[in-house]
C-alpha cells in the first residue's frame, strides 16, 4: 500500500520537475535582467538554475510524498475499520445463535422438569388420597357393624348365578355378622346357602367365592380401584 502511494507520490514530483525546465529558466532570466548586464556570469546562472531546479524537486517530492502517505493511511484505516466491523459483526451473530440455542435447552429443561414435576405431584397425590382413604375405612369399619354389613350385602348383590357362597372376612367381622346371614341371604337373588370363613389376611370388606367366580370386596380391592381410577383421570 505505502509503495503505491508513494509511486504516485513520485509521478506528481516527476511531473512538478518536468515544469522546473521552462519555469526557472524564465525566472532566472528575469533575475538576470534585473541584476543588470554583466551582473553574474553564465556558469553562475547555470548553477543557480539547478540549485533552484533541485530546491524545486525537493520541495514537490516531500508534499506528493505527504499526500500519499495521507492517502495511504485513510486507506489503511478504513480497510481495519471494515475488518473489524465484519470480525465483530460475525462473532455477535455466533454470540446470539448460541443465546438461542442455550435458550431452546433451558426452556425444553424447564418444560421436561415442571411435566416430571407434575407426573410425581399427581402420584403423590393419588397415593394420600388412597392412604386418607384407607384410613377413614378403617375407622368407620372399626367403629360401625352396619358399615361391615353393608359391604358385604351390596358385594352378595353381585352374585346371579350361584346358589351357595363363601363369605370370607377377618375373624373379628365374621363373628360380629354371624346373626346376620338371613339378612344377607336376603339381598343376593339366587344365594340360597351361605358360609362365613375367617381369614386374617383380610383386613377389612370380604372376598366372596361362588361357583361361577370371586368377588373382591376387601378394603385392599377398593383401594386398589380408586388408585387405577385416579391414574386414568390423570
Amino acid at each position: 500500500m505505502s509503495s503505491a502511494n508513494v509511486f504516485r507520490g513520485d509521478v506528481a514530483h516527476q511531473s512538478f520537475a518536468a515544469l522546473l525546465p521552462t519555469v526557472v529558466p524564465s525566472a532566472l532570466q528575469i533575475a538576470v535582467r534585473k541584476e543588470g548586464r554583466g551582473g553574474r556570469t553564465a556558469n553562475e546562472i547555470e548553477q543557480l538554475k539547478q540549485v533552484s531546479m533541485n530546491e524545486g524537486y525537493d520541495e514537490g517530492y516531500s508534499r506528493g510524498l505527504e499526500l500519499g502517505l495521507n492517502e495511504g493511511l485513510e486507506r489503511a484505516h478504513a480497510k481495519a475499520y471494515d475488518k473489524a466491523y465484519a470480525e465483530y459483526s460475525a462473532k455477535n451473530d455466533l454470540t446470539l445463535l448460541d443465546f438461542s440455542r442455550d435458550l431452546d435447552l433451558t426452556v425444553a429443561s424447564v418444560l421436561k422438569a415442571l411435566e416430571d414435576w407434575t407426573h410425581l405431584t399427581e402420584q403423590k397425590l393419588t397415593d394420600i388420597v388412597t392412604e386418607i382413604a384407607r384410613s377413614v375405612i378403617a375407622v368407620e369399619l372399626q367403629s360401625s357393624r352396619d358399615a361391615v354389613f353393608e359391604i358385604v350385602r351390596q358385594a352378595i348383590s353381585e352374585v346371579t348365578h350361584s346358589d351357595s357362597a363363601r363369605i370370607r372376612l377377618n375373624p373379628w367381622d365374621a363373628k360380629s355378622l354371624s346373626d346376620q346371614k338371613a339378612n344377607i341371604i336376603a339381598a343376593a337373588k339366587s344365594i340360597r346357602t351361605l358360609e362365613f370363613v375367617e381369614d386374617p389376611e383380610i383386613s377389612g370388606g370380604c372376598i366372596i367365592e361362588t361357583e361361577g367366580g370371586i368377588i373382591d370386596a376387601t378394603i385392599d380391592g377398593k383401594l386398589r380401584q380408586l388408585d387405577d381410577e385416579l391414574d386414568e383421570a390423570a
